[in-house]
């Protein structure tokens, strides 16, 4: 009986513990669920680690290990740098571990966890180590996966330091370099450097040291905005070596600021820059980690990669028919080309005068006095084209050979400004070329309509293309409203769209020339017709030159053209195809028949 009675009670007590247990883990169960959802727990890190190892032989200077990883997203990757004091602590001053990352924001840390001042944030970051010991690659995006370059650069110890003596970012030692992309112009600046470790003391102080600091840059293939052309313009720069045999350097830098140097845009296109520090006392160099940026935003908005201004491009097509028109028909009189020609050509001489002058202007103030010279140039051009038509048609020349020095300037080379005297060259050609045009146009029979309609033509397929062949005129205008403009540095260099739009022009003037040429009335109307004027001459021969003139233009059956240049002589055109093989008779031919028989009363 007692036996069963024990039983029962530890029966009993068991069930009372369990019934215990139970309401326990009920009530945790509740209290995590009234935990708000700011105070749980965020993700974990996925945790990688990479190994960076020294190579016995060290290549200094140089690149030393390169590989490409991927970060998962919200991850943290250890680098794990090995080898450094046994093999290279004697001959290497420090190592730069590079990340470049493609698309996306990076974090390259010397801790675990982001402490102020420990970690930079970027595509293009770098942070420098002087022996054995780990980094950290975070990728902060919860979801997307990046893919980034590692490399390592090992410098000897007569290398100066980049960003030795920064003052603009949180790290003390930065070699990373700052980008800023404006809408005109792409600006890189560099920390300061400092002397290498060994040579730091008061004559080498920040400020003191007397480095040379080198800018290069690297074009990207237009429109290619892959992945893996990304990495290869980033190793094309990433040592001395690559950059003095693929890059271009950048000479210019702004007044009083070595450390500052401007590149322009070139829209559709990618760009690395890199910046060479030199210590010619220490003969060391290094440099700081390339940066690299797109002129547009091909992974948000790629139609303005490609220059696709649905309503720029409608215009430009618009015009383009229009001067084609011109060309083929020269209905267009002189009241109408004379003032446009010449609202142009004061529009670039009153931004000649107000470059000459170099006085601060704000936007506002330079679009009036633009405006007002156009207004002025427009009158001027048509009271010219009334009264004075044939110096209308002589500035009409002048203003095109301008336009063609200025176009073979900037291709020739992208800062033609910082030439000495420039404008006085460019000036000198377009009065050369004017001349030519002034005097040639009859001779070779083209009409002086061609002029006009060939500058729009060029101007518009340029817009059509999205080609640079109007940078030069646009640097021309820049230089009015970008600070100190004449020190961007510019890339001249033609890429496809160009050869595709000078080749599309070339086609359009030919088939324009050849469809003028079969343009078949005996007479048009004058390209530059003029009103009777007190004292002015009028043609002996009786013809009503002012009102009418004769087409001149490059012709098989256009006969008057050709009888207006052989001083009355006749031309034969051409033999029929009839049986009788005799020739033509238009009007020509009836002053050829008048002279047989003339020759023969003799």
């Amino acid at each position: 009986m007692r036996c069963t009675e024990s039983s029962l009670f530890v029966l009993l007590k068991f069930f009372c513990i369990l019934l215990l247990y139970s309401v326990s883990l009920s009530t945790c169960d509740n209290v995590t669920e009234e935990i708000s959802p700011a105070e749980q727990p965020g993700p974990k890190f996925g945790r990688e680690v990479v190994e960076l190892a020294v190579p016995v032989n060290v290549k200094p200077n140089d690149i030393n290990d390169y590989r490409e990883i991927v970060l998962q997203p919200y991850s943290n990757t250890r680098i794990h740098l090995v080898n450094y004091t046994r093999i290279a602590g004697e001959t290497v001053g420090y190592a730069l571990v590079q990340l470049h990352a493609f698309e996306y924001n990076v974090t390259l840390s010397y801790n675990s966890t982001l402490v102020d001042g420990g970690h930079l944030s970027g595509q293009n970051v770098g942070l420098l180590m002087y022996g054995d010991g780990d980094l950290y690659a975070l990728n902060l995006n919860p979801l997307q996966p990046v893919w980034v370059s590692l490399v390592l650069m090992l410098y000897n110890t007569s290398a100066p330091i980049p960003g030795g003596c920064n003052l603009e970012f949180p790290v003390e030692i930065s070699p990373i370099l700052n980008l800023t992309l404006t809408p005109e112009v792409i600006i890189i600046d560099t920390p300061a450097a400092s002397v290498a470790r060994p040579f730091q003391g008061s004559p080498n102080a920040c400020g003191k040291a007397r480095l040379l600091y080198e800018s290069y840059y690297y074009t990207m293939p237009m429109h290619d905005f892959s992945q893996r052309s990304y990495f290869s313009a980033i190793r094309a720069l990433i040592s001395y070596a690559n950059a003095k045999a693929s890059g271009r350097q950048n000479t210019f830098h702004a007044p009083l600021l070595p450390n500052r140097h401007k590149y322009g845009r070139i829209d559709g296109q990618g760009m690395v820059f890199v910046t060479a520090v030199i210590d010619p006392v220490h003969r060391g160099y290094a440099l700081y980690v390339p940066t690299h940026t797109y002129s547009c935003k091909p992974f948000i908005n790629q139609a303005e990669c490609y220059g696709l201004n649905i309503p720029l491009r409608t215009l430009a097509v618009l015009l383009t028919i229009i001067a084609v028109l011109e060309v083929v028909m020269g209905w267009l009189p002189l009241v109408v080309k004379a003032p446009v020609m010449l609202a142009c050509a004061s529009v670039l001489g009153t931004v000649e005068v107000l470059n000459c002058l170099d006085k601060p202007l704000t936007a506002e103030w330079i679009i009036i006095i633009l405006a007002a010279g156009a207004l002025v140039g427009l009158l001027f051009g048509l009271l010219m084209a009334w009264f004075v038509p044939i110096a209308a048609r002589i500035l009409c020349t002048f203003l095109t050979g301008y336009l063609i020095c200025l176009t073979l300037f900037g291709l020739v080379t992208g800062n033609f400004y910082n030439l000495p005297n420039v404008s006085w060259f460019v000036a000198l050609g377009s009065a050369l070329i004017g001349g030519i045009l002034s005097v040639t146009i009859p001779v070779i029979l083209i009409t002086r309509s061609v002029i006009f309609g060939a500058v729009f033509i060029f101007y518009s397929i340029n817009a059509v293309f999205g080609a640079r062949l109007d940078y030069p005129l646009r640097h021309f205008v820049r230089r009015l409203y970008v600070e100190n403009y004449e020190r961007v540095y510019s890339d001249p260099a033609l890429d496809e769209n160009d050869f595709a739009a000078l080749a599309t022009f070339g086609i359009v003037m030919v088939v324009a020339l050849f469809l003028r040429s079969r343009y078949q009335p005996d007479e048009v109307p004058g390209d530059y017709t003029r009103i009777v004027i007190p004292c002015h001459g009028r043609p002996t021969n009786g013809d009503d030159e002012d009102r009418i003139e004769r087409s001149t233009v490059i012709a098989a059956d256009d006969t008057a053209a050709y009888q207006r240049f052989v001083n009355e002589q006749p031309v034969i055109t051409r033999w029929t195809n009839g049986d009788d093989d005799v020739f033509e008779s238009p009007e020509s031919n009836s002053r050829f028949y008048r002279l047989l028989r003339r020759n023969a009363r003799r």
